[in-house]
C-alpha cells in the first residue's frame, strides 16, 4: 500500500452522493452512498489504499461490484470483503491474483510508477476471500438507493453495467466510453463483435432511464448519445459499410473505428 495516497488518487463528486475515484492511470472507480451501505464499483489496481480513502468518505459497510474481471478493475479486491461479479468473469478475476501474474504486472506495467511507501511484496502476495456471483436483472439495494445489474457481454464474457434509475445514472464500465477511450474488442477476453452489438441493443432498451453515463475510462460524465454512436457504428462494421484502420496497441494489433463521440478497436477475425 501507499504511504502517500493523496498523490495516487483524485476524487470528485460527480452526482448526488456519488464520487469518482481516479488513480494515476486514470482508471475510475465509483463510490455510491445509500442509507444502509455504500456501493463501490470496481477497485482499480489496488496500488494505493483505496479502503482507507473510502473509509474517509463513509462509515457505511462497503459492497463491491465489479463491472468485469480485468486487472485494472479488480486488482484492489484484496482490500475488501463483500465482492460481487458476473459468474462468467469469476475465473478472470481470480487469475489476476496469481502471484506470478501480479509480479509481471508490477514489473512491466508499474515500473517506477508506484507511490512512496508502496509494498510490492504485499501487493504481489495479496489474496481475496469468497467472490459472490451476480446476474442480469439483480437489484443491488444499499438502502433508499437501488441499482439494477445489466449484463453487457462483449469486452469480457461477464461485463456488466449498473443502472441507478432514480438518479438516472448508468455506470458503464468499459462497455461504453468516450472517443478518447476506445472500447477494446480486440483483447483476448473479448467475445465476437455481433455479441457485443446484442449487448448494446439490450443496453439501449434502458435509454429512457438515464441521462448521464459514468464510464471507467476517459471523459466523465458522458452524454447518452455516445451509446447511439457506438451502437450505430458497430452495426455498420458488421454490415460491411465501414472498416477500421489497422493500428498496433499494447494489447496487439486491431482495427480502429471512430464514430463521432465513440471509438472501438476490434478484431476482424471475431465478427
Amino acid at each position: 500500500m501507499s504511504g502517500n495516497d493523496s498523490e495516487w488518487f483524485e476524487v470528485s463528486e460527480v452526482a448526488d452522493k456519488v464520487w469518482a475515484i481516479r488513480d494515476k492511470t486514470q482508471v475510475a472507480s465509483y463510490l455510491i452512498l445509500g442509507k444502509d451501505k455504500s456501493l463501490l464499483i470496481d477497485t482499480g489496481w489496488g496500488i494505493g489504499n483505496l479502503k482507507k480513502l473510502v473509509e474517509s468518505l463513509t462509515a457505511l459497510p462497503v459492497k463491491v461490484v465489479f463491472t468485469h474481471g480485468h486487472p485494472d478493475h479488480v486488482s484492489g479486491a484484496y482490500q475488501f470483503t463483500d465482492l460481487n461479479i458476473a459468474p462468467a468473469d469469476i475465473s478472470l478475476l481470480k487469475a489476476f491474483f496469481n502471484k506470478e501474474t501480479r509480479t509481471q504486472i508490477i514489473k512491466y506495467r508499474f515500473k517506477d510508477l508506484t507511490p512512496p511507501g508502496f509494498s510490492e511484496e504485499q501487493w504481489i502476495n495479496a489474496e481475496i476471500g469468497q467472490v459472490s456471483p451476480i446476474k442480469n436483472g439483480d437489484i443491488i439495494d444499499i438502502g433508499e438507493r437501488k441499482l439494477k445489474v445489466i449484463a453487457t457481454p462483449g469486452h469480457t464474457p461477464g461485463s456488466l453495467c449498473l443502472l441507478d434509475e432514480d438518479e438516472r445514472l448508468l455506470f458503464s464500465g468499459d462497455s461504453v466510453q468516450s472517443a478518447s477511450a476506445p472500447v477494446l474488442m480486440h483483447v483476448d477476453t473479448a467475445l465476437p463483435l455481433n455479441t457485443f452489438l446484442d449487448s448494446l441493443k439490450y443496453l439501449y432498451s434502458f435509454n429512457e432511464s438515464f441521462t448521464k453515463i459514468l464510464p471507467s475510462h476517459g471523459e466523465i460524465p458522458l452524454n447518452p448519445t455516445v451509446l447511439d454512436d457506438l451502437l450505430n457504428g458497430v452495426s455498420e462494421i458488421l454490415d460491411g459499410k465501414i472498416k477500421g484502420t489497422v493500428e498496433q496497441t499494447r494489447f496487439g494489433e486491431g482495427l480502429v473505428c471512430k464514430f463521432n463521440t465513440a471509438t472501438i478497436i476490434y478484431d476482424e477475425n471475431r465478427l
